[in-house]
């Protein structure tokens, strides 16, 4: 009986410990990431512009100390309270105190010095919030604006930390060489993204204009190279959509649309008028403004996706940067070219490269990479979210429900995690495997085999970039319900992906497979039958329909997309189509660049989609020859696999993991760089790239960056 009592007893206070943890979760609320009032942060972009600008200050405006107080309110507001995305408006009004000093009232220049000196730089110093500090590009933002803070202010005490400015400065110098490592070494975890690139591009300018490192510097200028190098190796016509890691429904949509490092781009290959970017109120906005459109990840970026690139416009002009000319030629180039690329970190790279760990430079490969809850980290993940009292974070709240001592000792989460393919397991952006083929009228890019069958949170497979208001793709929705939050969500109808499917490419043909969901994994809360297509009827000169197939040409560029059933539109939905056009840089001809028609290409129900995507030009063939030719092509669409035929190859793709042309097997694991461009091993020591008798060397432990 007293070994009942004792058993009774010790299971009472482990079920206590249990539920004491449990009820200190629930009273750890989230903190909210957003303000309830929209801030506008296009003051802050304006006071800079007209202060550099002085001559295109409108008639009836004064720039005088009540106005500047009065624009720059909501940003000092929006980056005092620490929304997510302070540190983006950081950035341009750090560049304000440093580009026009003596043309701002001292008491702005304390404004601006106090709200610098109250700010949180990394995850480890006090206060609470909803800041993502972890991702790639926060990971450099904070870093580089409290390097140079400290830098600028190394005597002063900054209130939240209580470090000295020259602390800051030493602690941030650290992790910023870490991040220029990891690029160098393996490339960047957001490969591709015409999104997150706009993000990298702004520290990056303003640590290469004002850091006094001088060493740190010129490693930051080689990891520019090699940003601008995937930029214009797969990029088309100065348009840049490819597969990616990390897009929205915008950015994977077209150039014109959704590439938010256009401008810099056009400022790098032609000219861009700041001035009309940084004064432009876009539909979209307005609508957020009037409190007609609530979608939070637009309200995050309303107007400061050009404030960002106003940093590297205004860099890029004074000439302390430049795009190596090799690169730069690269990016002209017309020539047809196979590209094969590997970028990022995927979980065994990590063990492989004792990454997994809680030091900084683990950390930051671990969240950088956003792998979470995968059973090689997620013990990590617990113990440092812990250890720096990041609960009340919203997006990391609900990592709080499973911080339960006892489950965490025995290694429950491990357990579970292993287990069971968690819908979270899917948010790992992992490693690119990129295949990209580019001629002169257009690029067709695939991330080969990533994934397969995980889930997708914001990773984009395949895409056809055709003109710079087009492309096509396909996705498998995480969500087809009725309300509008799926447009948002991550995954969601246009973001990433229910399921990733197998997708492959050898030139101009991508075939991809995707299997229907049909059971929900744990932390998954919606399934959807469906596949579709990006398929805008007024975007193609001409879109022809024959049973399976469904034949466009734009331009010069022809298209076939052969799908295994039989798609069709779903009706014009006028919301969905203002989020596909929600940056575009043209607002005077936002009317007549508007989707007012059909454009979403739905097949449903069954256990397989496949879809078969051949691209030509009219220099080659002509529309109704080309047409002709791949109805004439061999083609078996049968469940999980494809064979397809054409132009003396024979592709075949099944959903397992085969992949063979002509009976020989591909390899879907490239190198870092396979091209003619340049031939660089996976974690190089020295690369080399080479074009129309340029050269540029580039070695990261000998500092080196030589152009010839």
């Amino acid at each position: 009986m007293i070994i009942l009592y004792i058993l009774s007893s010790i299971i009472g206070l482990v079920f206590l410990w249990i539920l004491a943890d449990i009820l200190v979760a629930l009273f750890k609320r989230p903190i909210p990431d957003l303000p309830e009032e929209f801030l506008d942060p296009a003051g802050l972009s304006m006071v800079y512009h007209y202060l550099s600008n002085p001559e295109q200050v409108p008639d009836g405006v004064t720039v005088d100390e009540r106005y500047i107080w009065d624009s720059l309110a909501p940003s000092i507001r929006y980056i005092e309270k620490r929304y997510d995305c302070a540190d983006f408006r950081l950035q341009l009004l750090f560049r304000l105190y440093k580009d026009c000093k003596e043309k701002l009232p001292q008491s702005v220049q304390d404004l601006i010095k106090k709200t610098c000196l109250e700010f949180k730089y990394w995850m480890d110093e006090p206060g609470e919030d909803s800041m993502c500090y972890w991702s790639e590009n926060h990971q450099l933002l904070f870093a580089v604006s409290e390097y140079l803070h400290g830098q600028e202010w190394p005597e002063e005490i900054f209130t939240n930390s209580k470090m000295t400015g020259k602390e800051h400065q030493e602690k941030a110098l650290k992790r910023i060489n870490i991040w220029l490592e990891q690029r160098f070494l393996y490339g960047f975890s957001e490969w591709l993204s015409n999104n997150y690139y706009a993000e990298d591009i702004a520290p990056m300018s303003n640590y290469i204009e004002y850091s006094k490192d001088i060493a740190s510097v010129e490693r930051m200028k080689i990891v520019f190279d090699l940003l601008w190098l995937d930029v214009a190796t797969h990029s088309v016509n100065n348009t840049f959509v490819a597969a990616s890691s990390r897009m929205y429904s915008d950015n994977k949509s077209s150039d014109l649309f959704g590439n938010r490092i256009k401008a810099a781009m056009q400022t790098v290959w032609g000219e861009e008028d700041i001035s009309r970017l940084v004064q432009a109120r876009f539909a979209i906005e307005q609508s957020v403004i009037d409190d007609t459109l609530k979608l939070e990840t637009i309200v995050k970026l309303i107007g400061v996706d050009s404030q960002l690139l106003q940093n590297f416009i205004a860099m890029y002009k004074k000439g302390v940067y430049r795009v190596p000319e090799v690169i730069f030629d690269i990016a002209c180039d017309q020539s047809e070219q196979v590209i094969k690329s590997a970028e990022g970190l995927s979980v065994v790279d990590m063990e492989a490269e004792g990454l997994i760990g809680q030091n900084d430079a683990q950390i930051m490969a671990q969240f950088g990479a956003e792998t979470f809850t995968n059973p090689e980290v997620i013990a990590n993940t617990l113990h440092y979210l812990s250890r720096v009292k990041m609960f009340r974070n919203k997006f990391l709240s609900p990592f709080r429900f499973i911080d339960i001592k006892l489950l965490r000792f025995f290694k429950v989460p491990q357990y579970f995690s292993k287990k069971y393919e968690l819908m979270t397991h899917g948010i790992a952006l992992g490693k690119g495997n990129i295949y990209c083929y580019r001629t002169a009228y257009y690029a067709l890019t695939t991330a080969v085999a990533q994934n397969v069958d995980a889930c997708g949170a914001q990773g984009h497979s395949w895409t056809a970039n055709i003109a710079s208001d087009l492309t096509l793709y396909t996705t498998q929705p995480a969500r087809d319900d009725e309300s509008h939050d799926k447009y948002g969500a991550s995954p969601g109808y246009w973001v990433g992906n229910g399921r990733q499917p197998m997708s492959v490419q050898d030139k101009n043909i991508n075939i991809t497979i995707y299997r229907i969901p049909k059971k929900k994994r744990l932390l998954e809360f919606y399934l959807s039958d469906i596949t579709h297509a990006y398929l805008p009827r007024e975007k193609y000169d001409e879109l022809e329909f024959r049973e399976n197939y469904v034949f466009g040409r734009r331009g010069k560029v022809l298209v076939a997309l052969i799908a295994s059933g039989k798609p069709a539109y779903r009706p014009y939905d006028a919301y969905a189509a203002s989020l596909m056009i929600q940056h575009s840089p043209i607002v005077d001809k936002i009317a007549e660049i508007n989707l007012t028609k059909e454009f979403d290409f739905v097949m449903q129900g069954g256990e397989y989609h496949s879809y078969i995507t051949e691209l030509s030009d009219s220099d080659k063939e002509s529309f109704y020859d080309f047409k002709q030719r791949i109805l004439s092509n061999k083609r078996v669409q049968d469940g999980n696999s494809v064979v397809y035929a054409s132009q003396g190859r024979e592709i075949k793709v099944d959903y397992d993991g085969v992949f063979e042309i002509n009976g020989t097997a591909q390899p879907t694991k490239y190198r870092r760089y396979d091209c003619v461009y340049a031939q660089i091993e996976n974690k190089p020591q020295e690369i080399l790239i080479a074009y129309n008798k340029k050269s540029l060397r580039l070695n990261y432990n000998k500092n080196l960056r030589v152009q010839e």
